[in-house]
């Protein structure tokens, strides 16, 4: 089933986390959360709707 906001809300996720890492200082963080955002907006939108939910939670040990 397909989500049409799922691209947004990853994308704000990411920019949200991006924003923080800066504040914080941390330039290796903010510079992988940037390159992560560029390849959410040229991901096509197959990729992103088949992309894989990391749910730690779910994963035995």
């Amino acid at each position: 089933m397909a989500y049409p906001g799922k691209r947004e809300g990853l994308a704000q996720k990411v920019d949200t986390a991006a924003q923080e890492a800066e504040r914080l200082g941390l330039t290796t963080a903010t510079l992988i959360l940037r390159m992560a955002r560029l390849e959410i907006d040229r991901a096509e939108t197959e990729e992103v709707e088949s992309m894989p939910r990391n749910n730690l939670r779910s994963k035995p040990n």
